[in-house]
């Protein structure tokens, strides 16, 4: 068996997607990702899905609606942002899952991906978890380093690396009150 980061992820979000869960893929890409965590939410979930094309974004809606997974799904055109979130989501809802994928990124923007994970946090539930998959040629520990910097007392953290990429998990702490 080959470690792969792909295989990673398949197994960790078919063991982690529940029904009713409520899923934001924010760099959606060609939305493979966004129809699989559909295919898993049930019904009564939903899944986010935000892409930085028009045109991933309508392929993604038209192989949603050809799987007849359309009403699991959110399309947005137009990449992850605070007021994406806030228009889905509203202030009160929060999302039990964010995936934000890099990984086929030409090169790593650490200042971007410090702020999408910042816009992104503030829209995760207690005990929600953050995926950040990057590619192979990228430094995860710097890039880990930069993303703990700002959820260090907040958040735990998990790595899984691989010759094709690594993902870096966090997990929101409950805070105390």
């Amino acid at each position: 068996m080959t470690f792969s980061n792909e295989r990673f992820l398949q197994n960790f979000l078919e063991n982690e997607v529940q029904t009713d869960m409520l899923v934001v893929d924010g760099h959606a890409g060609n939305g493979q990702k966004t129809r699989f965590l559909a295919s898993r939410v049930g019904k009564n979930g939903m899944v986010l899905s935000f892409h930085d094309d028009r045109e991933a974004a309508n392929k993604t809606a038209a192989s949603l609606f050809m799987a007849g997974l359309q009403d699991r799904a959110t399309i947005e055109n137009g990449g992850l942002s605070e007021e994406g979130l806030q228009k889905e989501l509203g202030r009160l809802t929060k999302a039990d899952l964010m995936i934000l994928d890099y990984s086929s990124s030409e090169t790593i923007n650490h200042h971007q991906i410090n702020a999408d994970c910042d816009v992104a946090w503030e829209f995760l539930k207690e005990s929600g978890q953050l995926l950040v998959l990057i590619s192979a040629n990228d430094d995860f520990s710097t890039v880990r380093k930069v993303i703990l910097t700002d959820l260090a007392d907040c958040a735990s953290s998990a790595l899984f690396a691989a010759d094709d990429g690594s993902t870096l998990i966090f997990e929101k702490k409950a805070t105390e009150e």
